[in-house]
This record gives structure tokens, sequence and C-alpha cells, in this order.
């Protein structure tokens, strides 16, 4: 028999079951419990990463605090190997392999900061500008262009598109994957004025970052937000659907 623990009246399974169970039990949790303090799990991430995220829940340690630790710890450890691991399963990504580089040099800064100066106020406006890169690139492929006069994206018959919903539309209705295009899109580039504050106060923000308004945003926790919103791009620019 097959041991369960319990989390809000849910059953969770042990390790054994964990690829057969992913659809049906942990993943619906750690969605709900990852859209609450704004952070996602991306594909290359292991599967246990998302079961210590399922337990803050089950052992009632559920804040911000501990999430972000939690994420912080894990790519900080044994001196950011994690960000190499990611970087490494981008290498034969043709859309990623021109930028590969740029990531590399990222994490030599990361490395070699050795608590003298903060890298994440150097890394975070290279990566969100290769977010930007990434995506616009991955649309040309798909025969997408940007129409001057419309000031629009717009597809092969002219029509204007929204670049969340082409991708929603384009990715299989996975849980984990919409909850980072969500990310993606209604923090990293939500809107923003020039002058007024963000509706969340959320410090992680394309507009307010490359345009020189927002100081404060050189936290390791946003750093490794980029990290994984390019590793779910990744996934799904190598993948046919």
């Amino acid at each position: 028999m097959i041991r369960e623990k319990k989390t809000s009246g849910i059953a969770i399974p042990n390790i054994v079951e964990i690829v057969k169970n992913w659809k049906e039990v942990i993943e619906p949790i750690a969605g709900d419990f990852l859209k609450k303090y704004d952070w996602l799990i991306s594909p290359s991430l292991p599967a246990d990463f998302s079961l210590k995220v399922i337990e803050l829940k089950e052992k009632g340690q559920e804040s911000q605090k501990n999430i972000d630790k939690l994420f912080v710890e894990y790519f900080s450890s044994n001196n950011f190997a994690a960000f190499e691991e990611l970087v490494k399963n981008w290498e034969s990504n043709p859309v990623f392999k021109p930028r590969m580089k740029i990531f590399q040099d990222c994490i030599s800064v990361m490395k070699n900061a050795n608590g003298i100066y903060n890298p994440s106020n150097v890394l975070l406006p290279t990566l969100i500008a290769q977010i930007d890169g990434v995506i616009n690139k991955f649309m040309m492929t798909k025969g997408l262009s940007f129409d001057k006069k419309k000031r629009a994206w717009v597809d092969e018959k002219g029509e204007k598109i929204t670049k969340k919903k082409w991708i929603k539309d384009y990715i299989p209705n996975d849980i984990l994957l919409n909850l980072a295009n969500d990310i993606n899109f209604d923090i990293l580039f939500q809107s923003a004025t020039i002058g007024e504050p963000l509706k969340n106060h959320f410090t992680f923000s394309r507009h307010k970052i490359l345009h020189g308004e927002e100081l404060k945003y050189g936290k390791i926790d946003n750093t490794i937000r980029a990290f994984l919103i390019l590793d779910f791009l990744a996934y799904i620019t190598s993948q046919n659907y």
C-alpha cells in the first residue's frame, strides 16, 4: 500500500508515485501555491523541488518569506550551480544559441561577485532584454510580424494579436506553463505609466527597470524569476505542438 500524506484534505503521494500523480495531485497544489506568491516552476526544475514547495504548505510554513528563501537557497547553493544547469539545457535551442555567451557571462558575474557587489543590479536589465528578444524572435519564426503602421504584432492574415494570448494559445493547457506565461506578462511585462507606482508595488517590472524608474530591482529573487522565465521560453520554443 502506498503511504500518503495529507495537505488541506488532499492526499499527497510519496516520491515513488510522483510521476504517476503529477498532473492529478502535485501540479494543481503547486500551481495555486506559486501563483499566490508570484513564483513559477520552469520545466527544467527537478520534481523534488516541487515537492519542497508543497511541503511548506503541508508544514504550515506558508509565507512569502519562506517561499522566497526556498528558491534563493536552491539557486544560490554550490556557487549557483542550479543556474548553470538551466543555461546548459539551452545550448542546442536555435532561438537561444546566438545568446548563449550573454547567459554564460551572467553566470560568471554571479559566481565572481563574492559579496563585493550586487550582481542583480547588472544582470536584470540584460536578462529582461533577452526575454524580450527571445519572445520576438520566436514569434517571427512562427510567421508573425510587427506591423509598423498598426503598431502591433500581426498574424499571417494581418490580424492584430497580443503576445500573452498568442503564447497561451500556442502552449498546451498546462497549469505550470500557463502560470509561467502569466508571471511573464502580468508581472514582468505589466503596463506601467511613468511617474505612477505599480498596482502591486512589485519591483520586477520590465518597463520600470529598463526606463530607469525603478532603482530597487536588484534582488536575487528577481534574477531567479528572470532565469525561470527564460527556461520556460527555452522549453516552449523547443517543442513542436
